[in-house]
């Protein structure tokens, strides 16, 4: 038995799939048995649920031989370091894994605590199954892309697995989970799902955590495949709005025409992300296909009010872009939410106070924009990380202190511990968020804006 563990990330009435251990326990073989214990549900009690089904098992002939671990930067963080050291104190024989974006990140520290055995970076599907072979004594661990571990005390890191599309797994076992608890409202409907349709992103933004996680690269399911999956989800389980999880789901015009009209007939109200210079080169008519489909609100990653700040991040972007973007957007009736973020290191005030004014700008063109605002965190890059910063300078070497509220404000972008963000700088971009009825870090989870990658 080995037990997939979600721990807790977001309040239970934000809470929604979880799509990574869903993932996870899609490609098991059928003689492996796995349950998904999701410390987001209501009055969910993550270790003593783990340690009775440890317990009732142990004399079975299906004891739990694993408990693996996704974990998130941020509160999930918080929630999965207490959790991880109860159960391997009580436990100590049964070994530990993490996977998900803080250990893709950041792999030493995880490694370095005694109460992580093994982590997956990246993709985890293959490694996950490969690493089964080496806890059955099948393989060596360093013959597993992917995989980290300790060897005598010290973390040994195997080189990046080549991950895969969708389509090379199992669709998403929703018979495993009670999907009535993962329907909820949000502001596009009554039972809200969310659905991943891709992994990925072929972009060089030098902050984004994807990137440094994946790579330059996009992956997408067949067009036919996400609809099968949401016509489950609306005919079976009555959702009725669905959030799509994929860092750009417009991408090529004919696949987003193809997917568009392949959902029309559902009758679902649709939020997704997508590049601005990308959609500016679709058609009225793929627009048209767009709307029509159900796409009420689409986000885009505008970042910035200045052309040099936007060259300075590799975004490939220009501020008369999301102009014309917003004024697309406006006679297409879809609500465009863009994201600012401040905190350029070199001149972090100016950069501020010119984005601030671009905003104002930008609202004229459409005035029903929503803003998401953040403040700049570095995070580990392959090419260079904007502002010249080292994103590993300063940052813990230990779990326990990256649990701490200084670095969860870090990990959340809101309230990162650096040099160049004061306090009347952080004021003056709460203060004009606030006025401007934008969506900060700190509120972003009920909006919708989780990620659960596999």
């Amino acid at each position: 038995m080995i037990l997939l563990v979600n721990p807790r990330a977001t309040r239970p009435k934000n809470r929604r799939f979880p799509l990574s251990l869903m993932a996870l326990g899609a490609v098991l073989p059928e003689r492996v048995s796995w349950r998904i214990l999701d410390g987001n549900l209501q009055d969910s009690d993550l270790l003593a649920e783990s340690l009775e089904e440890i317990e009732r098992r142990r004399a079975t002939a299906d004891p739990v031989t694993l408990v693996a671990m996704t974990v998130m930067p941020g509160p999930q963080l918080v929630s999965a370091v207490p959790l991880a050291r109860s159960l391997k104190e009580r436990f100590s024989s049964i070994p530990v894994l993490w996977g998900g974006y803080f250990p893709t990140l950041y792999p030493n520290p995880c490694l370095n605590a005694p109460y992580v055995d093994w982590i997956v970076r990246g993709q985890g599907e293959r490694t996950f199954l490969e690493l089964l072979d080496v806890l059955g004594g099948k393989r060596s661990s360093e013959s597993v892309a992917g995989l980290g571990w300790k060897e005598a005390g010290t973390p040994r890191i195997n080189p990046e697995r080549r991950w895969e599309g969708p389509d090379a797994f199992p669709d998403p076992p929703y018979d495993r989970v009670h999907v009535p608890a993962y329907l909820h409202p949000t502001h596009l409907g009554r039972r809200s799902a969310v659905h991943q349709a891709s992994i990925g992103c072929p972009y060089t933004c030098n902050f984004c955590g994807v990137i440094a996680a994946y790579g330059s690269l996009e992956r997408f399911a067949a067009p036919e495949r996400t609809e099968q999956v949401l016509t489950r989800l609306a005919r079976e389980h009555g959702a009725d709005s669905v959030h799509f999880y994929d860092n750009n789901f417009f991408l090529k015009e004919d696949h987003a025409r193809e997917v568009a009209d392949r959902l029309a007939p559902l009758g679902l109200r649709f939020w997704c992300e997508a590049r601005i210079d990308v959609m500016l080169r679709f058609s009225d008519a793929t627009w048209e296909a767009i709307r029509r489909a159900g796409f009420r609100m689409i986000y885009f990653g505008a970042e910035s009010g200045s052309d040099d700040v936007l060259r300075k991040m590799s975004k490939n972007l220009t501020t008369a872009e999301t102009l014309a973007l917003a004024a697309k957007a406006r006679a297409f009736g879809i609500v465009p939410e863009f994201s600012f973020m401040f905190g350029d290191p070199d001149d972090p005030s100016g950069e501020a106070e010119r984005t601030l004014a671009f905003l104002e700008r930008l609202r004229l063109v459409n005035p029903a924009m929503k803003l998401i605002s953040y403040f700049y965190t570095p995070t580990p890059q392959r090419r260079g990380t904007y502002g010249g910063i080292d994103p590993l300078a300063g940052t813990p070497g230990t779990l326990e202190e990256w649990t701490t509220p200084e670095w969860v404000g870090w990990m959340t972008h809101e309230s990162p511990r650096v040099p160049w963000l004061t306090q009347a700088l952080r004021t003056r971009v709460e203060s004009f968020t606030a006025s401007f009825g934008g969506v900060g870090p700190e509120n972003a989870e009920a909006y919708g804006h989780l990620r659960d990658v596999p």
